[in-house]
C-alpha cells in the first residue's frame, strides 16, 4: 500500500528537531543515553512502572554515558523505591559528584500509550553487501544472498506475511551510503506508530576505536566505502541508530550480522585491528523504548562466520529456519532461542570457534512477532502482535 509522501524539507526538519543532541556535539552513546533517560521518566510517571525494567535501562544509560548525571540521579530514585539502600547511596554519591541533586521529582511527562494490540502494516529494509569498490576490503561470499533469502522468507504469505511492496532490498552496488540513508528516509515517511519495521544489515564493520581517525565510533561499511575516508563514506552506527529511532513504528527489530576482525580469513566478516563483534555499547545505541529489539550475530569479542555448506552466514541461516517454524508466527524470543542454541553449536563444530548471538534488551519479553498478520483495529483476523 502506498501512503502520501511528505515534502523533503519537512522530513529534514523533523529529523533535525528530533535530534537536539546533534547540535551539542555529544557522542552517540550520550545521545542514546539521554533518550533512555527520557523514556525512563515517562515510565516513572505511569501508574505501575516496571522498576526492574527501569533499572536495566538506566544501567544501560550509565554504561553508554558515564558522565550523564541525570541517569545516576534517576537510578538513585529507582533504588529508593525498590528498597535497595546500598545501591541508592552509591548512585546518590555519583549523582552529586556530577552536579545533580539526587532528589526524586516525579516526571511531569505523561506515560506513552500502550502498544497497540494489532499491526496495521509491516516494512523491512534489508541490506547485504558482499562486494566493495575498495579492493582492500575483502569480499563476503554470502552477504548479498543472505539479504535476498531473508526477503524471500519475509514476503512468503505463509511465513513473514510482508507485502513485497514494503520490503526494500539493497545488495552490493545498490547498497551505497546514499542508497541506505535514502531507504531509511523512506521508512521514516511511510511507517506509522501502529506498524512494525524490520532492519537487517549484513556487511563488514569497522572497529569502535580512537586511532585511525575513527574517533571511537564504529561504522557499517557500505559498497562505496573507502578505507582512506571511512568516516566520510561509511555509515557510523551512532548516526544509523539515530535515524532508526526516528522511524515512528512502535515495534522495531534490528538484526546486525556484522563483525570486526583484522584477519581477512576466507568466509569471515572481517575488518579492523583486533577481533571484535558488535559490542554492547554499539548495539544499545539502537534501543529506543518499549517494542524495540536489537539482535546481533555475535558478542563483542567474537567473529561472525559464513558457511559454504549452508550458503549463508550461520546467523542468517538459523534466523531463516526459526522464522519458517510451522504453526503460528514465532515470537522474537522464540526466534532468538533458536539462534542462541544452533549458531554456537554449528560454529564450534564446523569452525572450532566461538560465536554467540546476543539480544537487547536481554531481559525484555521479546513477544514481538515478525510474521504476524497485519490487520486494522477492528479486524479480528491474525495472531496477537506481541510487544
Amino acid at each position: 500500500m502506498n501512503r502520501p509522501r511528505l515534502p523533503v524539507w519537512l522530513v529534514l526538519f523533523a529529523m533535525l528537531s528530533a535530534s537536539p543532541a546533534l547540535g551539542r556535539g555529544e557522542s552517540p552513546g550520550c545521545e542514546q543515553a539521554r533518550s533512555l533517560v527520557t523514556e525512563t521518566r515517562r515510565q516513572l510517571a505511569g501508574a505501575e512502572p516496571d522498576h526492574d525494567s527501569i533499572r536495566w535501562a538506566l544501567a544501560t544509560a550509565r554504561r553508554l554515558c558515564p558522565s550523564l548525571g541525570e541517569a545516576w540521579m534517576l537510578a538513585h530514585c529507582n533504588a529508593v523505591v525498590r528498597g535497595d539502600e546500598d545501591e541508592a547511596r552509591v548512585f546518590a554519591r555519583q549523582a552529586r559528584f556530577l552536579g545533580m541533586d539526587p532528589a526524586c521529582p516525579r516526571a511531569s511527562a505523561s506515560p506513552p500509550p500502550p502498544l497497540p494490540a494489532f499491526v496495521r502494516d509491516k516494512f523491512a529494509l534489508i541490506v547485504g553487501i558482499g562486494s566493495f569498490q575498495d579492493p582492500r576490503i575483502p569480499p563476503l561470499q554470502f552477504a548479498a544472498k543472505d539479504a535476498r533469502d531473508l526477503a524471500t522468507v519475509l514476503t512468503d504469505p505463509e511465513v513473514g506475511r510482508f507485502d513485497p511492496d514494503n520490503v526494500t532490498v539493497l545488495t552490493d552496488a545498490e547498497a551505497t551510503r546514499a542508497g541506505i540513508l535514502n531507504a531509511l528516509q523512506d521508512l521514516f515517511v511511510r511507517a506509522g506508530e501502529e506498524d512494525l519495521v524490520l532492519l537487517y544489515f549484513s556487511s563488514h564493520g569497522s572497529p569502535r576505536r580512537e586511532e585511525g581517525g575513527l574517533g571511537g565510533v564504529g561504522y557499517l561499511v557500505t559498497h562505496d566505502t573507502s578505507l582512506d575516508d571511512i568516516w566520510l563514506d561509511a555509515i557510523d552506527f551512532g548516526g544509523l541508530s539515530r535515524r532508526a529511532a526516528l522511524i515512528r513504528a512502535r515495534r522495531r527489530v534490528i538484526f546486525l550480522d556484522t563483525c570486526y576482525s583484522g584477519i581477512a580469513l576466507a568466509g569471515e566478516k572481517s575488518l579492523g585491528a583486533e577481533p571484535a563483534g558488535v559490542d554492547f555499547e554499539t548495539a544499545a545505541l539502537f534501543l529506543s523504548g518499549e517494542g524495540t529489539y536489537v539482535v546481533t550475530s555475535s558478542q563483542g569479542d567474537e567473529r561472525s562466520f559464513e558457511s559454504e555448506t549452508l550458503e549463508n552466514s550461520y546467523f542468517t541461516h538459523y534466523l531463516l529456519r526459526a522464522l519458517r517454524r510451522p504453526g503460528d508466527a514465532p515470537s522474537l524470543r522464540e526466534v532468538f532461542s533458536v539462534l542462541a542454541r544452533e549458531v554456537p553449536t554449528a560454529v564450534a563444530r564446523d569452525r572450532r570457534a566461538v560465536q554467540n548471538p546476543q539480544i537487547l534488551p536481554a531481559d525484555g519479553p521479546g513477544d514481538l512477532r515478525i510474521g504476524v498478520a497485519v490487520r486494522h483495529a477492528n479486524d479480528g483476523a491474525g495472531p496477537p502482535a506481541g510487544g
